[in-house]
């Protein structure tokens, strides 16, 4: 699916924000417009992640944009609203992004950010807002216990009052009826059932007072938030923000359809899609699961050292990222999740050379992309491109005794290579670098197949 992206420019305050010793900065959140086949319907804004530690609401609007096709009305679409606090797991680096909504700081970290979301809500096409959080426990309107009371909010839909005077869909109190409604037709027990939760945030909840909802809805816009308990896997956390979202779109009247089957053991297959990879700058491609960690002397681009957040990736996933750790390293990460480390090598990255021509197991050869994995059985041989060098990790050339070493028109046998060269632990993936004098050229990556 093509999805239109917006990126979110934001004034960084460099000298703020420290998360285990380490200074952060915060990192610009995305937008992207989900294809329509008909526009003429509703507008509405999807988002996630403005806390780092919930992984359910931003792997659920992760995979609406992956899995979902828009038959009428538009869809805009904010993952993850704080990445920096995404990738370390952290409710804010800079403190609580929910609160900052009524008053803020200019010499606050994420002025710029919350300026930016304010952008968002406030477009005249936005008609309405569906936010999506995890939250402890589960909500019950009197107290049960110190799991379900009226000051937990895991598996509930939320608004601030019954209404506003707007329309559409100021009749706020209808629609989540019919959010609850339509998320308890997929309870998979009667714990996990679905409330309403009307904080009645102007004369009851100080601290709702600062949140994105009640933002939204002081200035006409209708907004909705909706909970998973954080006591659940991240299966069913994500199985439930799906089914809010779904009975969010039927609500409002958007039409929309889903490719795969609702529940939360198809929901982790797919979080765990072993298919999905990740593109850097165009000349990488990697598997995002079972990677061997570090991935040594590994090819960066020399501005990745102090401008990593301004580096194409490219995923399947909309959740997938870089970040630079203490050690001097850089993670690859999966939402919260590190998938991998890097440990890299700063070069100068070259993109005259789109291509080169292979033989793959002896066939007839081949152009092969840049950042492409190809797969082959036994055997491979490059054929050689004037100006270029060819290395192959984990191969030595027989009497190559060259600190560079030059593996164009030579036979590459799988039974020739150094296992522990692979990118992947089931040591099938191996790294063909290719170099234009001092600067790195591309890559491509040789699965092995069984």
């Amino acid at each position: 699916m093509q999805v239109k992206i917006w990126r979110i420019s934001i004034l960084v305050a460099m000298c703020c924000g420290v998360m285990w010793g380490a200074k952060i900065a915060p990192i610009d959140f995305k937008v992207y417009d989900m294809p329509t086949k008909d526009s003429s319907g509703p507008s509405v804004l999807i988002m996630s992640g403005i806390q780092g530690d919930e992984p359910g609401a931003y792997n659920a609007t992760n995979l609406l944009l992956q899995y979902y096709t828009i038959k009428k009305g538009n869809i805009r679409v904010i993952p993850v609203l704080s990445p920096h606090s995404m990738y370390y797991n952290s409710r804010g680096v800079y403190g609580d992004l929910n609160r900052k909504f009524a008053t803020l700081s200019t010499t606050d970290p994420e002025y710029n950010t919350i300026q930016k979301i304010k952008e968002q809500i406030l477009r005249p096409d936005v008609q309405a807002i569906f936010h999506m959080h995890d939250g402890s426990g589960f909500y019950r309107e009197k107290y049960i216990n110190d799991m379900l009371n009226p000051k937990r909010w895991g598996n509930c839909s939320i608004i601030d009052q019954d209404s506003i005077e707007v329309t559409p869909y100021g009749n706020l109190k209808e629609i989540i009826a019919q959010v609850v409604a339509h998320t308890n037709t997929g309870i998979l027990k009667p714990l996990h059932t679905y409330h309403i939760h009307n904080t009645y945030t102007a004369t009851k909840d100080k601290e709702m007072q600062k949140s994105l909802t009640f933002f939204a809805i002081t200035h006409n816009k209708p907004a909705f938030a909706h909970e998973a308990s954080k006591t659940l896997p991240l299966r069913e956390k994500v199985y439930y923000h799906l089914l809010g979202i779904e009975g969010f779109l039927q609500a409002v009247g958007i039409e929309f359809e889903r490719n795969f089957t609702l529940d939360p053991q198809t929901i982790a297959k797919l979080i765990d899609d072993p298919n999905i990879t990740f593109s850097i700058d165009s000349l990488i491609t990697l598997p995002l699961l079972d990677l061997k960690s570090p991935l040594n002397y590994f090819p960066m681009p020399q501005s990745a050292k102090t401008q990593l957040q301004d580096l194409p990736i490219d995923s399947q996933s909309y959740i997938v990222g870089l970040m630079h750790r203490e050690d001097s390293t850089i993670g690859i990460k999966y939402g919260m999740r590190t998938m991998g480390v890097i440990k890299p090598l700063y070069l100068e990255f070259d993109h005259t050379l789109p291509s080169v021509y292979m033989r793959i197991d002896g066939e007839e050869a081949k152009e092969v992309k840049m950042g492409t994995i190809i797969q082959a059985k036994q055997s491979f041989w490059i054929e050689s491109k004037e100006g270029y060098r060819a290395n192959v990790i984990g191969f030595v050339k027989p009497g190559d005794t060259s600190p560079k070493p030059q593996e164009f028109d030579t036979l590459i046998q799988k039974n020739r290579m150094l296992k522990k060269f692979a990118v992947d632990s089931a040591n099938r993936m191996y790294r063909v670098e290719f170099y234009k004098g001092e600067a790195f050229a591309g890559m491509i990556l040789i699965d092995f197949v069984p």
